[in-house]
């Protein structure tokens, strides 16, 4: 590779640049200045994002390869990562009420997330097994250090170092699964993996170890157990970030994965991505009913929501006309509900202690009533029920799986998605119908814009999703087109 390719190839990924050079000034110059009380970082950590965002759009609309194909910068890729830099920059924000007074490190964490960012960005655009493995390690690395960051929480440390644990377990099956591959292939691009296809011990053992990498990281059954342990744990804002962020992230390597999968001669591929989903809804629902942690119940909540888009996942296996543009959209969904919900229980929180059981967010209507509305939203919104983005998203995806001729699932799915009604429900009860015993935090203003701007969106795209819904449309056009 010459140096003129070098250049335009490095031109191409300049969003993910900003944000490493963002993040590497904000931990060069936080021990510099001393004065913790200002928010000069939480200012940089934005401009970081916001010129990341600016700098994204342009990627829409336009396709691109960057060094020596290994990343394909195109509409999905500037769709997803849409997603992370959006998700990121409601987490700086509410980190900033949630931990100024918690931790010393504040600035340290906005550096993080920057870095979690662009390594999560990387992933969406690659389509080659080692560049895919370094943004994997670039966002999980940071993932881990933000589980634990809350150093005067227990259950904080202990997330971190469980996260650490199974998270490089996870890894190096994941970068066994790719050695195998290359072994059998003599290759690391996704294409050229599937066109050397072979029914070799060696093919089908790094397939299979592969996507169990990410079975893991999307918190999907049988391989979920570590998602309520780490969620609870993790302070409030992280939580909510990788609940929808690393997810996102997991899903769109995923897809471009399971797409080049799709063209092999074999139906085995789609059975277990339908075993998956039924038990994931399935599990992911009932486990989340017999919660008295709120934390704990959106973990398992958001295990029930990987499976209603791996039912997506198997829609498009079957058919791939149907596109992908119902996972992509349930995505965009999940990121104002999930993350709304998340941000909530952060306002809601005293310094003391996080709101975590049902009775911390008891009388809420009487103290802060809208604050209890945004609450509603979210859980209508994450239960299904219509006018929100949440009915919506599922409705695409239930009915991109008839249309597939998976009636089956769907049904499965809406069942499951009903039954998830009865534990969202519980939460407005304590909300909107208990006495207040515990107290909530003080007046985060930070905080209180960001989730009233979630929470509009979440109607706001409910009602007309047409824009947002056409935008992933062809965003899934534009990965259709490359699996060949």
């Amino acid at each position: 590779m010459d140096l003129s390719t070098v250049f335009q190839s490095t031109s191409l990924i300049v969003p993910e640049i900003v944000l490493m050079l963002f993040g590497m000034v904000i931990l060069i110059l936080s021990p510099i200045v001393k004065n913790q009380k200002n928010d000069y970082f939480l200012y940089v950590g934005i401009a970081g994002v916001v010129l990341s965002f600016v700098l994204n759009l342009g990627r829409f609309n336009s396709e691109a390869i960057a060094f020596s194909g290994t990343l394909r910068i195109d509409n999905f890729s500037a769709y997803f990562n849409s997603l992370f830099l959006f998700s990121s920059l409601v987490t700086v924000l509410i980190a900033k009420d949630y931990l100024k007074k918690n931790t010393p490190y504040i600035n340290e964490f906005y550096a993080l997330i920057l870095f979690c960012t662009s390594g999560m960005m990387i992933l969406a655009s690659s389509v080659e097994f080692m560049t895919l493995f370094v943004g994997f390690e670039i966002m999980s690395i940071a993932v881990y250090i933000l589980s634990g960051f809350d150093n005067t929480s227990t259950k904080s440390t202990e997330s971190g170092i469980k996260y650490l644990v199974l998270g490089g377990f996870s890894s190096g099956i994941l970068l066994y699964g790719i050695a195998l591959l290359y072994g059998a292939t003599g290759s690391l691009y996704f294409t050229e993996i599937i066109s050397n296809f072979s029914a070799s011990p060696m093919y089908i053992a790094g397939i299979s170890l592969v996507l169990a990498g990410f079975v893991f990281k999307i918190g999907a059954v049988p391989l979920h157990q570590w998602v309520p342990d780490i969620y609870q744990g993790a302070p409030l804002p992280v939580t909510g970030y990788m609940s929808v962020a690393v997810k996102a992230a997991a899903f769109a390597v995923l897809l471009r994965i399971v797409l080049d999968l799709a063209i092999l001669p074999s139906g085995y591929l789609l059975i277990a991505v339908q075993v998956v989903a039924v038990l994931t809804m399935v599990i992911g629902n009932i486990a989340a009913i017999y919660q008295s942690s709120v934390k704990r119940m959106l973990a398992y909540s958001s295990v029930a929501h990987a499976g209603y888009i791996l039912v997506g996942v198997a829609a498009l296996i079957a058919d791939r006309s149907v596109g992908g543009q119902g996972i992509l959209y349930y995505l965009f969904a999940y990121t104002f509900m999930n993350l709304g919900a998340f941000a909530i229980l952060a306002y809601l929180s005293r310094e003391d202690r996080d709101c975590d059981t049902f009775d911390h967010i008891a009388g809420i209507w009487k103290r802060k009533p809208m604050t209890a509305v945004a609450l509603g939203v979210f859980m209508f919104s994450l239960a299904g029920i219509p006018p929100t983005i949440g009915f919506f998203s599922k409705y695409r995806i239930f009915l991109s799986a008839v249309e597939s001729g998976q009636s089956f699932i769907a049904v499965i799915g809406i069942v499951a998605s009903v039954v998830s009604a009865y534990y969202y429900l519980k939460v407005l009860v304590y909300a909107f119908m208990k006495q207040d015993e515990y107290g909530f935090g003080s007046h985060k203003p930070v905080s209180s814009v960001a989730i009233t701007v979630l929470a509009i969106a979440t109607v706001f795209f409910g009602i007309i999703p047409a824009f947002s819904w056409e935008l992933a449309v062809e965003a899934s056009k534009n990965l259709l087109a490359i699996v060949y």
